[in-house]
């Protein structure tokens, strides 16, 4: 019985990925032949030519602002709302947030979520410039872990359990620990060993997967920060994920407060 309803539960899953309110929602403003009184200039490509021979006619029909029957990034209460409650089920998340400047805004938001002026956070050496930023901006303090090197292939690697063990033993104060998963040379930290010691001393995990997306979606690939049990991860989903340029996706999970 117990196995008869996991199916199901899985069959219907499958059927609720398969939507796409926001491709819908697009394809049908394509169809209706809107006459466009804003941007972009190009007017679904019959002001410019050029444009729709060189990336195509539905490619700049599609290329609209933002209106009522498409939703809103900023504040999303119809199709973005339901592609992103569709993403956040995807990723074992509870709630996603689709990001359009890369994972940097992403990793910064994580980072100003979970501390501010004067708090500490763990993070490895290796972190990406975006995290330093961050810290530039709200006044955060750095707890640097050195991640170590492979002196054979001369690259840097991921975070030791101890050295993190050790970070929190040291700065028991500190707000949260980044961990890259994976590391821009595709080294993983044992991020379920990092969850369990920072859950334990009170801390957040923060997960920086900008070259990380397709472990959600293969068994046999290195953990996904939200199956490790990760409190907020930034996935590249144009990175390793096969979607447009700068297209990413911020996952938060309880405790965290979406809003």
């Amino acid at each position: 019985m117990a196995s008869n309803e996991s199916n199901s539960a899985q069959e219907a899953m499958r059927a609720r990925q398969s939507a796409t309110p926001l491709a819908d929602a697009l394809d049908e403003q394509r169809i209706n032949r809107l006459a466009h009184f804003d941007v972009p200039a190009h007017k679904g490509g019959r002001m410019n030519a050029e444009l729709p021979e060189y990336f195509g006619k539905r490619c700049m029909e599609l290329d609209v602002n933002s209106m009522k029957p498409l939703d809103n990034l900023g504040h999303p209460v119809s199709v973005i709302r339901d592609a992103q409650a569709l993403a956040a089920e995807a990723f074992g998340a509870d709630n996603a947030f689709f990001m359009v400047n890369g994972t940097t805004s992403a990793v910064q938001t994580m980072i100003w979520t979970a501390c501010g002026r004067g708090d500490k956070i763990i993070l490895p050496r290796n972190v990406h410039r975006s995290a330093i930023n961050a810290l530039v901006v709200n006044g955060a303090i750095p707890i640097y872990i050195n991640p170590g090197r492979d002196k054979r292939l001369g690259i840097p690697l991921g975070m030791s359990v101890a050295d993190v063990k050790r970070a929190i033993e040291e700065h028991p104060d500190a707000k949260a620990i980044l961990v890259n998963n994976p590391t821009y040379y595709g080294i993983c930290s044992n991020l379920r060993a990092i969850v369990r010691l920072a859950h334990a001393a009170g801390m957040l995990v923060l997960a920086d997967e900008a070259h990380g997306t397709h472990f959600y979606f293969h068994e046999q690939l290195p953990v996904s920060a939200m199956a490790a049990g990760a409190d907020m991860a930034a996935a590249s989903i144009h990175k390793t994920g096969g979607s447009l340029t700068q297209s990413s996706i911020l996952l938060p999970r309880k405790p965290v407060n979406p809003d």
